[in-house]
């Protein structure tokens, strides 16, 4: 069901003219001006095929989420200055963007990326400013927000997570979650592509702790800020399905560690 465009997608800006569409809208400024750069409060780095990445996070002009994309992919180096990972959860990075390249149906955030500009790190916000993010831009009833296919990422606020559980499916380890929404919605055997726990899990079973999915489940039904961040895959089998992208509490969950930290403990990735 199409939705009312109000705003600029790329600078916030009122448009003239308001369109029903699903996908967001330029105004005739932005859609001229050709390359230009935004900085991304960064809120999710997923798995992907090939060893690629998928990179994702908000624009704090337009409280729009914005997803970063390669037509051949991301790879883990574009995480990474040197030996630092720079793309990580809640730093502010800087991206050069090409244009805008929507979907019409839920993937709306997508913008083409100048392949040619390293992204630049400015700084990692507060836990008062990701707080602040989280009351802005956090739901909690994920079915709903879900109705208007206008947009594939959704931070959920969360009542608690009721399983985790990790196994090997083709080779791969794989992590899948159920959880209630704050709504008090389950959502069964949710996929988790998330890096960061990915890595966080491959490591804590690598040092033989055979607990560490109820230890970590605690943590974050403990946590007076929980969320998780969802995101939706292309259409698959006549699907768009739900993976978990992020989980998110303040005080942080992992510590502020990142995945390329648990990856060179595991040696390998995850």
């Amino acid at each position: 069901m199409p939705v009312t465009q109000t705003n600029c997608i790329a600078c916030g800006k009122q448009l003239i003219i308001h369109i029903l569409s699903n996908a967001g809208v330029l105004c005739a400024t932005c859609a001229q001006q050709g390359l230009f750069r935004k900085k991304i409060i960064i809120t999710g780095i997923t798995r992907m095929n090939q060893g690629n990445i998928c990179v994702s996070g908000i624009d704090p002009q337009t409280w729009k989420f914005v997803r970063p994309v390669f037509a051949t992919g991301l790879e883990r180096d574009f995480t990474m200055e040197g030996t630092t990972q720079v793309i990580n959860h809640f730093n502010m990075v800087e991206f050069e963007f090409k244009r805008y390249s929507p979907e019409q149906v839920y993937h709306t955030e997508d913008w083409i990326i100048n392949e040619n500009f390293a992204p630049r790190f400015i700084r990692h916000l507060t836990n008062e400013e990701i707080i602040k993010v989280m009351n802005k831009m956090s739901i909690t009833d994920l079915n709903l927000a879900m109705q208007p296919q206008d947009q594939s990422l959704f931070i959920v606020k969360v009542q608690q997570i009721n399983s985790i559980w990790d196994e090997i499916k083709f080779d791969k380890f794989k992590v899948r979650m159920s959880f209630i929404d704050h709504a008090g919605y389950p959502h069964y055997s949710i996929p988790v592509t998330d890096l960061l726990t990915l890595a966080f899990e491959k490591y804590q079973k690598s040092k033989g702790n055979t607990n560490y999915s109820t230890e970590l489940m605690n943590a974050f039904n403990n946590n007076p800020h929980r969320y998780i961040r969802i995101g939706l895959t292309r259409k698959f089998q006549d699907n768009y399905w739900k993976q978990v992208t992020a989980l998110i509490t303040i005080p942080d969950l992992f510590n502020g560690q990142s995945f390329s930290f648990y990856e060179n403990q595991i040696g390998g990735q995850a």
